[in-house]
């Protein structure tokens, strides 16, 4: 039998037995059975008089924005207050949905128009709760879209492709749920409709919207790069009618060290990641990106890893805070377009010399150990011939080389 030695804090003493405490008899039970009397019963339950915070972060057990209640049961977004708050000034209100939105825990924020074209056509994923299927037309009716943007640990993700890197890239999907779902239901309280749309359920694409949205440039990869964090940022959009002043898009030089860089197309393990041009596809032109390989590569790592983001790793912006990436960053910026390869060229040389062709890191971290192991690639359709997945020799732009089909 099982026996523990008892414990002798300083705070406070055990002077005799001790009983369990009925959870039943703790002040928030009896206050919703009313015993407490109907004014704190009704001050619980009522919206009046209360502000956003208050109400979303469920101190009201009858708040239809609650935010921990709904997203626990999975249940619709909660209803629009119908006392709107009046909006003088959409200036002032995109600065303070911009605090708001890192109070709950995005690290960039950014705010664009809703282009329809970034409005997905029909759900893929059903949700019975809210009583939607899949393949419902999707419709979004609304003005603004409030591009959220959550950074990942920079260290964990250079051990990729590792159970370490899968941990944070999972991390980094959670972490925007409970923000982006806290975000829409703060706007809902001021009385304008708004809707989350994240990981878990998001009917909009975060992309395009977030490179409108001032957050940074869409990469050679296909991801957005931002001036600070790199590609290590996921994001989520909360779409909404609350009157907001919308940001332009900027300029950080991706265009043209997309160009002469190439670290990601060379370090892709599937090679779904081009050396060529531009082209136009869906009439957008940008750099075509074989989806369908890169997620076939997901199977080489089975047992192993789940999430491929050596791309991510290799992109010359992910570097970690300091004084030295930010320079680099605002000189490219700051020099003349048609000069920046003057400044760029130079840049990737260091980039190469301190941090490697293929950046990676050997990491422990809570038991688990990222070492490669030689291996043989096994995957389906795989036309690549090499004997470890992690660092085999990096891609020639000048040989042509097959792909996963």
């Amino acid at each position: 039998m099982w026996t523990t030695k008892p414990a002798k804090p300083r705070s406070y003493r055990v002077v005799g037995p001790q009983q369990q405490v009925d959870e039943r008899t703790t002040p928030h039970p009896r206050v919703e059975r009313g015993e407490l009397g109907d004014r704190l019963l009704n001050w619980r339950k009522t919206r009046a008089g209360q502000d956003p915070f208050r109400r979303i972060f469920g101190v009201g057990g009858g708040d239809p924005n609650n935010c921990l209640q709904l997203i626990m049961k999975k249940a619709p977004e909660g209803a629009v207050n119908p006392n709107p708050v009046p909006i003088p000034e959409p200036t002032e209100m995109a600065r303070r949905i911009k605090e708001v939105a890192r109070f709950f825990g995005a690290d960039v924020v950014g705010i664009t128009h809703l282009d329809q074209a970034y409005v997905y056509s029909h759900r893929a994923k059903a949700n019975p709760a809210a009583g939607e299927k899949v393949g419902d037309p999707v419709h979004v009716p609304h003005r603004y879209a409030i591009c959220l943007g959550f950074s990942s640990d920079y260290y964990r993700f250079l051990s990729n492709n590792s159970r370490i890197s899968d941990a944070e890239y999972g991390l980094g999907n959670q972490r925007m749920i409970p923000t982006t779902f806290m975000l829409a239901s703060y706007i809902r309280e001021m009385g304008y409709p708004a809707q989350s749309h994240d990981y878990s359920k998001g009917v909009v694409n975060p992309i395009p919207l977030a490179v409108n949205a001032g957050l940074g440039e869409l990469g050679r990869h296909g991801m957005l790069i931002h001036e600070e964090y790199g590609s290590r940022i996921h994001l989520s959009v909360v779409t909404t009618d609350l009157p907001l002043a919308v940001d332009e898009p900027v300029d950080i030089g991706v265009e043209e060290v997309c160009k002469y860089c190439m670290k990601c197309a060379r370090t892709c393990p599937s090679k779904s990641i081009p050396f060529g041009g531009k082209e136009v596809v869906n009439g957008v032109e940008k750099y075509r990106i074989n989806v369908d390989s890169c997620y076939k590569y997901r199977l080489a790592g089975r047992d192993k890893w789940t999430n491929c983001v050596i791309c991510v790793s290799s992109c010359c912006y992910n570097k970690p805070k300091a004084w030295w990436h930010t320079l680099a960053v605002k000189s490219i910026k700051w020099t003349p377009i048609p000069l920046r390869v003057l400044v760029i060229k130079p840049l990737l040389w260091m980039d190469d010399l301190f941090w490697g062709k293929r950046p990676w890191r050997h990491m422990k971290w809570l038991g688990y150990d990222n070492a490669p192991e030689p291996a043989i690639c096994t995957t389906l359709g795989c036309q690549v011939k090499h004997t470890n997945l992690q660092h085999k020799p990096l891609h020639d732009p000048k040989r042509s080389c097959k792909s996963f089909a």
